[in-house]
């Protein structure tokens, strides 16, 4: 869930002078990769609509030399998660975080926004600096049941071929 710290990014103009504009920068689908840039003064959030379905898997990762990413998913009921933690991606300057799945808990259109934290802290768009981001969906594992083997019989032939009755 998100923190406090984090929760006016669903509405920034909201904020002290509406500092932190948000851009908003289209539908992304699974598996898409997409180059940003956030901009001191002009960009401050980037906002990005997904498609979801109940039970798939999300994983949205940053890659970046530039700022620390934060990333905030909001469902289409108005619950939020802090991604920020998940999103460093392995080519990501510093290191990369764990390869955590978000599970959707419900259909609809969500909302990913991408920001600095030196924005967060700023309430500003202070941070100038590129950024791509890579979203991963996947359908959820479903365990299929084996169909049990019938258990040998006495009619069965040397092929394993069902031998007719004598007449």
């Amino acid at each position: 869930m998100v923190s406090d710290g984090l929760a006016w990014l669903t509405s920034p103009a909201s904020g002290p002078g509406g500092a932190l504009a948000v851009e908003k920068r289209g539908a992304l689908g699974p598996f898409d990769v997409v180059p940003g840039q956030l901009v001191a003064r002009k960009s401050g959030v980037h906002r990005f609509t997904v498609s979801g379905t109940a039970g798939v898997s999300l994983q949205a990762r940053v890659a970046t030399d530039s700022f620390v990413p934060v990333v905030v998913l909001i469902a289409p009921g108005g619950v939020r998660w802090d991604l920020s933690h998940r999103v460093r991606a392995p080519d990501a300057g510093t290191g990369s975080a764990g390869a955590e799945d978000l599970i959707l808990p419900e259909p609809g259109d969500y909302t990913l926004l991408v920001s600095s934290r030196e924005n967060v802290d700023a309430l500003a768009a202070a941070t100038t600096g590129e950024y791509r981001l890579t979203l991963l969906c996947d359908a959820p594992v479903k365990v299929t049941p084996s169909i049990p083997r019938p258990p040998p019989s006495s009619r069965s032939g040397r092929f394993g071929a069902w031998e007719s009755e004598p007449r």
